[in-house]
């Protein structure tokens, strides 16, 4: 039985509290495994939280149902992690960030370090974006990935696009074979884009 794993989706744990929305895919593409998905809540006080593929009890389109309640959500690791750069960087480049504070009738400026944002993943794993763009083999952008289709297994087998050639727009069922690159913001597929148009559309 193949799972749908749809960018927006809400996320659910066990003991029914809403957890957020699936933001990426964690896959490794040698073996198209997925390891995790990235559930991220909050706006201002955003939290993004890598959770292991096995701890998906069911996927719908438009739900993910998880086998862990809320409280364990908070103990699992960070998708990312924000920190201040300090001293300088290898070109000696590092310019200070500054934030104004009012004090009395003036305002004071004060110098804050950079920051430095970076990915708990591993390095040959890839973090699949919302929306992630499909390249065609004559290197045109022609559409953009919807969802991803998974066997019992947990590999992908499909990426669900929407797909536009030459003012034509629908939705197609790419197999994960046909894809040759894969980065975080874009998918280039060995199919050209009269192959792509050939595709069975997503029922």
């Amino acid at each position: 039985m193949e799972s749908k794993l749809k960018w927006g989706a809400k996320v659910i744990s066990e003991d029914g509290k809403n957890l957020g929305k699936l933001t990426r895919v964690v896959f490794h593409p040698s073996t198209n495994e997925v390891t995790h998905i990235v559930v991220e809540k909050g706006v201002f006080n955003r939290r993004a939280k890598l959770v292991p593929i096995n701890s998906i009890q069911f996927a719908a389109s438009d739900e993910i149902r998880l086998k862990i309640d809320a409280l364990q959500i908070d103990e699992l690791q960070d998708f990312e992690e924000t920190y201040f750069l300090s001293g300088e960087n290898i070109n000696g480049e590092v310019k200070p960030l500054y934030w104004l504070r009012p004090v009395g009738d003036y305002p004071e400026i004060y110098p804050l370090p950079p920051l430095s944002v970076s990915y708990n993943l591993d390095e040959d794993s890839h973090a699949i974006e919302p929306g992630v763009i499909v390249v065609s083999a004559e290197d045109h952008e022609v559409g953009r990935v919807k969802s991803v289709l998974l066997d019992e297994k947990g590999h992908i087998t499909h990426f669900i696009a929407e797909i536009k050639i030459d003012g034509k727009s629908s939705t197609k069922v790419i197999p994960v074979d046909w894809v040759s690159k894969v980065e975080e913001s874009f998918l280039k597929v060995s199919a050209s884009e009269r192959m792509l148009m050939k595709l069975p559309e997503k029922p």
